[in-house]
C-alpha cells in the first residue's frame, strides 16, 4: 500500500491534468472568520509509532509512522530532551524500541528542510508508557494557569515538582512567562478540564529564529492583499489559516478545483502547485513541499496555512 501511494503521489506531481474542470466550487465570499491572534506555544508536534531506529554520529535517527502512515524522521541528539509519559522520568536514546508510541515536539521558529519525509531535530520526545498512563502537554499558560489554547487549566500544589529544563528545582513564581512541560494523569470533567499536574518543567525561551531576509529582498504583500487577509482568516494551533482562492487569484494564478483528489491545481507561468485538503504535503512544480498546517475546508472554501503566502509571492 505505501509502495502505491508512492506512486500516486508521483503522478499527481508529475502535472498532467486529465480532462480539465471546467465548473468550479463557488465559494462563499461574504462569510469572514476572524479570530484573536495568539501563539498558544512554540512548538510542532508529530506523534507516531517507531518503524526504525539507526544509531547516528551525534545521536539516533528515529522513524515513526502516524495514524495517516505519514512518516516523520526524528534525529535525536543529546540535547533533545527524553520523558516518559507515566513516569515522568528522564530516558537515554537506549530506552527507545521499535513498535513504541512518541511524541516529539520541536520548535516551529527554526528553519527546517523542506523535504519528504519531513525530518526535524525535536527539542523533547515523550514515550508512551502503556503500562502507567500519564498525559503530556507542552504550552504556554497565562498567570492563572489556564493554557492559552484554553484546553486546560493546572490546579498547582505545594508539593508538585517543578524543574527547570536543566532539572534544577525551582519555585512557583519561576514558571510565569515559560512555555510548560506538564505530565498529569487525571483531569475534572469541566471545561476548561482541570489537573493537578504530577510534574512541570518550564522551557528555556531561547529559539533559534529563522533567518530574515532584508527588507529589499522580502516579497511584499499589497495593501489589497492585507485588507483581504485582515477580512478573512482564522488561527488553528497558533498558525493563521487563509483563504486560498481569493489570495491566489488576487496575486494572478489560476486555481482549478479537483474533486477527484479532494484539492486544487494552482498554476502562474511555470509555476505549479498541486494541494490536497487534509494533507499537509503539496506539490510544487516536481518538488515536494510542507505546509504548517495541513489545507481544510471551511464555508465553501479552501484555507491554506500562511507560510504557503510568500512562495506565491516570489513567484
Amino acid at each position: 500500500m505505501k509502495k502505491i501511494g508512492t506512486i500516486a503521489l508521483a503522478a499527481l506531481l508529475a502535472g498532467s491534468v486529465v480532462g480539465g474542470y471546467s465548473a468550479q466550487a463557488q465559494e462563499d465570499t461574504t462569510q469572514a472568520i476572524s479570530e484573536k491572534e495568539q501563539v498558544t506555544t512554540n512548538f510542532m508536534k508529530a506523534t507516531g509509532v517507531i518503524q526504525e531506529i539507526e544509531k547516528e554520529e551525534e545521536g539516533i535517527r528515529v522513524t515513526i509512522e502516524n495514524e495517516d502512515k505519514m512518516i516523520t524522521i526524528l534525529r535525536i541528539n543529546d540535547n533533545s530532551l527524553l520523558f516518559n509519559s507515566g513516569t515522568t522520568k528522564s530516558l537515554k536514546p537506549a530506552d527507545f524500541k521499535k513498535g513504541a508510541t512518541v511524541s516529539a515536539y520541536y520548535d516551529k521558529n527554526k528553519p527546517m528542510i523542506l523535504i519528504y519525509p519531513a525530518t526535524v531535530t525535536p527539542e523533547i520526545v515523550i514515550l508512551n508508557d502503556e503500562e502507567v498512563f500519564g498525559e503530556v502537554k507542552v504550552s504556554q499558560f497565562d498567570k492563572e494557569f489556564l493554557s492559552l489554547d484554553g484546553e486546560l487549566k493546572l490546579n498547582i500544589g505545594k508539593d508538585t515538582p517543578l524543574f527547570n529544563q536543566q532539572g534544577k528545582a525551582i519555585e512557583l513564581k519561576e514558571l510565569n512567562g515559560k512555555e510548560l512541560m506538564v505530565f498529569y494523569s487525571i483531569t475534572t470533567r469541566s471545561l476548561p478540564p482541570q489537573t493537578p499536574p504530577t510534574k512541570i518543567i518550564a522551557l528555556d525561551n531561547a529559539t533559534v529564529e529563522a533567518p530574515e531576509v532584508e527588507p529589499e529582498e522580502k516579497p511584499e504583500v499589497s495593501t489589497g492583499l492585507q485588507d483581504i487577509i485582515a477580512n478573512d482568516h482564522y488561527m488553528k494551533n497558533g498558525v493563521k489559516m487563509i483563504p486560498l482562492r481569493i489570495v491566489a487569484e488576487h496575486l494572478g494564478y489560476h486555481v482549478l478545483s479537483q474533486p477527484k483528489v479532494n484539492g486544487a491545481l494552482v498554476t502562474l507561468d511555470n509555476s505549479s502547485f498541486t494541494i490536497k485538503r487534509g494533507d499537509n504535503i503539496y506539490g510544487y512544480n516536481k518538488s515536494i513541499r510542507k505546509f504548517e498546517v495541513a489545507p481544510e475546508l471551511k464555508g465553501m472554501k479552501t484555507y491554506v496555512s500562511e507560510d504557503f503566502l510568500e512562495l506565491l509571492i516570489q513567484n
